[in-house]
């Protein structure tokens, strides 16, 4: 370490500049003694200063260092690697899992161990939120995954658009893909605190448009009830077919008839006469579909 001053002299010694005989002392003024040795502490204090501006500047380079050895602020990983560390990030989160899916065919969230591990600790009291992309639904593979899951107390919600995979663990890491929407890409891992606030910030945001996953149909609900549901959410008829075991001819007639029965021209009223008439409730809508009152 170098020294903003003293020539190389030993710090807390005086520089010979300012070094007075001893026989000068009993003749010199005594204002300018003490002018002088008060002059000789500033220039010791200067100094002092100067080298823990240093001290201070190296400690803050040190830390980096280590940061970005142990623990980098955004780190790739591969889709090999990662179920291992997110076994790691489940385990160490005090706070809620927020999980963006796409799909249920590739990611590093679809190994067999790790997805055994995590319905454990969500099973032992740990909050999962998953939002999956609506067209999970339009696979008989995704409709059994989110029913696993909701079975092991997964909270979930479905969304049209989802645009990118991702999962928050509490407030410290993010898993995400390394090319965003692209479920099949590697991994990036997330640390720092500024960016990781950003996706529980955009997470929410997309959990409050979302909608409750649809329910599964049951004997005291009719066809029609759960078409309404489905429509209200968003769904496609694609997706609603393959959810309710219906070919798309068949959705589209059954939406036909109920916009008959309910007088609505089209498929916004239809929700909104759905709602008015008590078949459907208002807070079932997707937001993109809930009626708005004229101002």
């Amino acid at each position: 370490m170098s020294h903003s001053a003293g020539g190389g002299s030993a710090v807390g010694d005086p520089s010979p500049a300012t070094t007075v005989p001893r026989s000068t002392l009993l003749d010199e003024d005594p204002r300018e003694t003490i002018s002088r040795v008060l002059t000789r502490e500033e220039d010791r204090l200067a100094r002092r200063r100067a080298e823990l501006a240093e001290m201070r500047n190296a400690l803050v380079r040190l830390h980096a260092v280590t940061v970005s050895d142990e623990m980098p602020a955004v780190a790739p990983i591969t889709v090999e690697v990662a179920p291992a560390l997110l076994r790691v990030l489940t385990d160490e989160t005090t706070g809620p899992v927020r999980n963006a899916l796409i799909s249920t065919s590739v990611g590093s969230g679809l190994s067999p161990d790790y997805a055994a591990h995590a319905k454990d600790s969500i099973r032992a009291g740990h909050v999962q939120r998953t939002l999956y992309d609506a067209s999970i639904l339009e696979q008989p593979q995704g409709r059994q995954w989110a029913a696993d899951w909701a079975a092991a107390g997964e909270q979930q919600r479905i969304l049209a658009g989802v645009p990118s995979e991702f999962a928050i663990y509490g407030d410290s890491a993010v898993v995400a893909v390394e090319s965003w929407g692209d479920p099949e890409a590697d991994y990036v891992v997330v640390r720092h605190p500024m960016i990781v606030q950003a996706f529980v910030l955009l997470f929410d945001e997309l959990w409050a448009r979302a909608a409750p996953m649809p329910t599964a149909r049951s004997s005291d609900r009719s066809d029609d009830d759960h078409l309404l549901e489905l429509l209200g959410r968003g769904l496609k008829d694609e997706a609603i077919g393959r959810y309710l075991g219906w070919s798309l001819r068949t959705v589209r007639r059954r939406v036909a008839r109920l916009m008959d029965d309910l007088f609505a021209d089209t498929r916004f009223q239809l929700g909104a006469q759905a709602v008015a008439s008590g078949r459907l409730e208002a807070d079932t809508l997707s937001p993109r579909r809930v009626p708005r009152g004229r101002g």
